[in-house]
């Protein structure tokens, strides 16, 4: 096979406003989105700076970068004049990381319909990065799902190893609700695969790039923040995992891995949702048995609790695609994950997480070295790649 042929994904997304999820994750879900970004524009010169924002009614806000962007949301609830006055701290702002734009404005977010003005202007941001980036690079591919209002973009990078194409996907709604998070990763459905069949980039060793997340079950594990390397032994591509590893090794970059990440074919997807459900009716019926004031601002304090934090973990992703490709979004056989993992002492010290424009960077190396390693050894990535490949529409309901 020759270079020319040789392709690598490298995949980044934003789950617009997906912050907190079942069993006490907390993320930001935009350090995918902004690394990418930031790799791009280690090849390309573009102006992502927020130029100007407008509230052209009560309920809709448009942002424009410097590089001629524009990106534009509509909450159901619009925006208080309180609210407007804040928007315009966002001008001069970077869009290519919306999440940390937002908090600076808004100091948090829910997503689920919880906290709809934050949201809706971080897909604005998003929308907008994405439009300039469609804008001021020659070949770079842009669609617009009219499913669930995602868009995607990319471009392939010309490498002496080969080709490196750039993937990013806005999962999320104008109106700040959701996010809706089938399309995250590198799953090739709607009007993703559209795009990733555009740039050759469908069947090919992927490096998926996540969120930085406060993950319970790793807490004691790291040390402030870490980078984080996952996958599954069993079903995901093991020589990419292996490349990013000798990566990040070569750079000298402590990292966390762990090999039994993304368990496929455990209902895990049911096993939340009955576990929020039941808890969600116990509460509501307390809620309707009680009398006293006070009891009543208790168990709606539990309820809203569950419905703007625990159930984004149920919301975010369908039951039967998460069975395939797990909670990142990574099609069997294709690749690995590189995230950013925080300890329980950051998110006591800072609230949330947030990605910070080095930590973008950080990992927008990590993935060009890491795809001119999986490039030089491109047939041996494919060889299981094509072992454990599956078309995920075979197995999926609704596309």
């Amino acid at each position: 096979m020759g270079k020319d042929k040789r392709r690598v994904l490298v995949a980044g997304h934003i789950g617009v406003g997906h912050v907190h999820s079942y069993g006490g994750l907390v993320q930001d879900d935009s350090l995918g989105f902004a690394s990418v970004i930031t790799l791009i524009r280690k090849f390309y010169d573009v102006d992502l700076r927020v130029r100007k924002l407008v509230v052209e009614s009560p309920k809709k806000v448009c942002v424009e970068t410097t590089g001629g962007g524009v990106g534009c949301a509509t909450p159901s609830s619009g925006f208080t004049e309180f609210e407007i006055d804040m928007l315009r701290q966002l001008e001069g702002s970077d869009a290519s990381i919306p999440h940390l734009s937002v908090l600076k404005v808004f100091g948090r977010m829910h997503g689920g319909g919880c906290s709809e003005a934050s949201v809706a202007v971080e897909y604005a941001l998003a929308e907008a990065a994405l439009d300039t980036l469609a804008r001021n690079i020659p070949g770079f591919a842009i669609v617009k799902s009219s499913d669930f209002e995602d868009v995607f973009g990319g471009i392939s990078i010309k490498l002496e190893e080969g080709d490196m194409i750039a993937l990013l996907s806005v999962n999320g709604f104008r109106r700040g609700i959701g996010p809706a998070e089938d399309l995250e990763g590198n799953v090739p459905l709607g009007h993703k695969k559209m795009i990733m069949e555009t740039l050759g980039a469908t069947r090919v060793p992927s490096i998926v790039i996540e969120s930085k997340a406060y993950v319970p079950l790793l807490s004691d594990r790291i040390a402030g923040s870490t980078v984080l390397l996952r996958y599954n032994i069993e079903y995901d591509n093991i020589v990419v995992a292996r490349e990013i590893a000798e990566t990040l090794k070569q750079l000298g970059i402590d990292f966390l891995e762990t090999s039994t990440a993304f368990p496929r074919y455990v209902k895990s997807m049911v096993e939340v949702k009955k576990s929020v459900l039941s808890e969600l009716i116990s509460t509501a019926s307390a809620l309707s048995s009680a009398t006293a004031t006070r009891d009543k601002v208790r168990i709606t304090e539990q309820l809203v609790k569950l419905v703007c934090r625990d159930l984004g973990g149920v919301f975010f992703m369908s039951d039967d695609l998460i069975e395939v490709v797990g909670s990142a979004g990574l099609v069997p056989g294709t690749g690995a994950v590189v995230s950013i993992a925080v300890d329980r002492g950051y998110i006591e010290n800072k609230g949330l997480p947030y990605a910070t424009p080095e930590e973008s960077s950080l990992l927008a190396e990590i993935a060009v070295k890491a795809s001119r390693r999986i490039l030089t050894n491109y047939e041996e990535a494919m060889r299981l790649l094509e072992e454990r490949y599956i078309e995920i529409s075979d197995y999926v309901l609704g596309w």
